[in-house]
């Protein structure tokens, strides 16, 4: 596949605008521009990987389990925050986070030996 891939700054204006969200959403009350924020941000990131993805640079592998899983937990435990669940909602969203931080640490070593092997 000879489509070219999106520029590393989509990642990291999208990691960017995510964090600024997070950061609006829990000290401002501009609850709503800090979602934008973050969805965007969110929407930035897809981009890249998808790009990624399309030029080659990246073939999604068994680490996609990590992205999947993390999120599955990070939203339960979002949702699990309104309920007197067994478990502390707390644990199930930092596991979660932590698995989405590991698919992202695996992506660009994966991203980075694809482009060393041209």
């Amino acid at each position: 596949m000879n489509t070219q891939a999106a520029p590393k700054q989509i990642l990291f204006v999208g990691i960017g605008l995510l964090v600024i969200g997070i950061l609006v959403r829990k000290m401002t009350s501009f609850s709503l521009a800090g979602l934008m924020l973050i969805l965007v941000g969110v929407g930035f990131k897809t981009f890249y990987i998808l790009a990624a993805i399309r030029s080659g640079v990246y073939k999604p592998g068994r680490e996609l389990w990590l992205l999947f899983v993390g999120l599955g937990l990070f939203l339960g435990g979002l949702y699990m925050r309104r309920t007197d669940f067994v478990i502390n909602p707390l644990y199930l969203i930092l596991t979660g986070l932590t698995m989405k931080v590991l698919y992202v640490v695996r992506f660009i070593q994966l991203v980075r030996q694809s482009r060393q092997e041209e």
